[in-house]
């Protein structure tokens, strides 16, 4: 059994190398060291990486790995499944054996063997000279949890590229950390930038590690715990107490979620736009101002989260000045309200009565999450998440769909690799789980919509209203664009699109069997296991055989698709020996109860 041999093989003073130094590697290698393991260096042929120390772990390329550890153990730390196996076959040309000397962490981390990093960074961060680089705010938030976390007092804010040098010159041997305020989506190439700045200055010694891991921000989620919005709550009659949180299901029907739960009477949504998904830094970096100028900061701050998004911010100003009232000290919580109050009222003339909840879509904006949830508990929010559901193999379509129309009608062979793994199983983490969690399919959603959204209602406590069966963005009715092809409300060509351009009906029947648990946890079609057909080695060679959809990939060459093609097998395969041993990837098979059609509520 695999996690036996990690438990047992890999013992305490072996030598381990990290094979892969991008941001996914300083994660493991965290997550190691609070195991106690023993990291000597990171191995990764990049060139971009050379010479570099991640976190104060050194850089090597592959050949000086071997020469200076030959009987070190490795642990491939590929974010890309079906490059990490790729990996793995390679080290096995020159001696490797799996589960012996060489290990994938995502397979660790589907098994549950790898622990939260927190103690890791507390491990690598102490005695340590740290060089913030960025985002100011990020920067002295940071700079108080080094020293409340870590009890570190040598932390120092470089505010601006002229300085640089200056600090290298000092503090030749201090770790540097670029922070940015990835909080508009994962901007990874602007986030990259700060890296690039440092290197250009010939830093060597820094970590990508907290530019999409904000833990720093989860200590300080509330610092202004006053309630006074509970005179609001008296003299209007509006309760607020459950935040309905949509958990990240790309190609699911998000959006069509987010257009139906729009308008509703007793829903404050701020949408989806660079000012909701920075509600926390907004609300962080204008909660000591003097109630003479917080009117001012918060439109200043909304102004500049929100980007090119067209808001009347005028308008907003003079319903919010009714809210902001003279001689009073505002908490957080009262201006997280405030701030979905006067959109409400912006949008629909009045507020609503009665109890009231708050829907957040943080959509592809992942970094915050955590934080988010924590601030949201500290604040008295009930937090429960929602999943939208799909037929797997549809969702896959969907995906390539989106893909072509971004692409100018190709496709990245990368992402293919990305959504058979995401779509094969589904995953909750640690914090997850702390929390109740509604799925819908969407299904049922386009074609019974009364049954399946009466059912949230009820969950939820609010009463049902007719605008639940209409689709609209800030009360304005909502078009779904993709590829130019518009769809509305509760068009079912989505339902019932069969995706015949991408798939033949042998390459279902290939995706049925990769998808087969999700599908059958949701009342999907799947083919049992008792009905495949061969052996299972004969079950891995059809994936061997091209699929449909490839003529939309532009290969370089044909080198390019060979290697595309031996990659595939190698992540379809893999896919099936993670059902055919599903009690040991428990965290890869985390499905659950959803919204099934019938009488009964919930």
């Amino acid at each position: 059994m695999v996690a036996k041999n990690f438990i047992n093989k890999l013992n305490f003073n072996d030598e381990i190398i990290i094979y892969c130094a991008a941001g996914y590697g300083e994660e493991i290698l965290l997550k190691l060291i609070s195991l106690g393991y023993n990291i000597v260096c990171f191995c990764d042929n990049a060139k971009r990486n050379e010479g570099s120390f991640l976190l104060g772990v050194p850089v090597y390329n592959y050949q000086k790995c071997c020469l200076e550890y030959p009987d070190a153990v490795y642990v491939i730390a590929n974010s890309t499944y079906a490059t990490a196996l790729e990996i793995g076959l390679e080290l096995e040309q020159d001696g490797y054996i799996k589960n012996l000397s060489y290990y994938i962490s995502i397979e660790l981390e589907l098994q549950g063997l790898l622990p939260d990093e927190k103690e890791g960074i507390r491990e690598v961060l102490k005695n340590q000279v740290l060089i913030l680089f960025g985002n100011l705010f990020l920067c002295e938030l940071f700079e108080k949890w080094a020293y409340n976390f870590i009890n570190n007092s040598k932390t120092y804010i470089c505010h601006t590229e002229n300085e640089i040098d200056s600090y290298k010159r000092i503090y030749p041997d201090a770790l540097w950390i670029p922070l940015e305020k990835g909080f508009t989506g994962l901007d990874i190439q602007k986030n990259e930038l700060l890296v690039q700045l440092l290197q250009k200055h010939n830093i060597c010694l820094f970590s990508r590690f907290f530019l999409s891991h904000m833990v720093y921000c989860e200590e300080f989620v509330s610092v202004h715990n006053n309630c006074q919005f509970e005179d609001f709550k008296n003299t209007c009659g509006l309760q607020v107490k459950k935040v309905l949180f949509l958990k990240t299901s790309s190609f699911s029907g998000s959006l069509f979620i987010d257009s139906l739960l729009d308008s509703h009477p007793n829903i404050l949504y701020l949408g989806i736009s660079g000012w909701s998904l920075n509600i926390w830094y907004i609300i962080k970096s204008v909660i000591k101002e003097p109630e003479e100028t917080l009117t001012e900061a918060i439109i200043s701050k909304i102004s500049e989260c929100a980007g090119n998004v067209v808001l009347k911010l005028e308008d907003y100003k003079s319903i919010l000045k009714k809210y902001i009232k003279p001689g009073k000290e505002y908490s957080e919580r009262d201006l997280f309200l405030i701030i979905h109050l006067v959109n409400y009222e912006l949008l629909y003339g009045n507020i609503p009565k009665g109890e009231a909840i708050i829907y957040m879509d943080i959509h592809e904006n992942m970094i915050m999450r955590n934080s988010i949830f924590k601030w949201l508990e500290q604040m008295g929010f009930e937090v429960i998440l929602l999943e939208m559901l799909r037929n797997p193999y549809k969702r896959f379509g969907s995906a390539i769909k989106w893909e072509r129309g971004i692409n100018q009608g190709t496709i990245n062979s990368s992402i293919i690799y990305f959504l058979l793994y995401m779509m094969s199983g589904s995953t909750m983490d640690e914090i997850e789980r702390k929390y109740d969690i509604i799925r819908i399919r969407f299904e049922d959603l386009k074609t019974n919509p009364e049954q399946i959204l009466e059912k949230l209602c009820h969950i939820l406590e609010i009463p049902w209203s007719n605008t639940l069966l209409q689709t609209t963005l800030s009360g304005k009715e909502s078009v779904y664009v993709s590829n130019g092809e518009k769809i509305t409300g509760f068009d079912l060509k989505p339902v019932y699109h069969t995706y015949d351009e991408y798939f033949d009906t042998f390459d279902k029947f290939r995706l049925d069997l990769l998808f087969r648990e999700k599908s059958k946890a949701y009342g999907y079609s799947y083919i049992d296991r008792d009905k495949y057909p061969g052996t299972f080695e004969e079950m891995a060679g059809l994936f061997r055989i091209p699929f449909c959809f490839e003529k939309y990939i532009s290969f370089k060459d044909e080198a390019d698709k060979a290697r595309f093609h031996k990659k595939m097998e190698l992540l379809c395969t893999q896919l099936l020996i993670l059902e055919e041993n599903k009690d040991k990837y428990p965290e890869y098979f985390q499905f659950g109860s959803y919204l099934e059609l019938g009488d009964s509520n919930g």
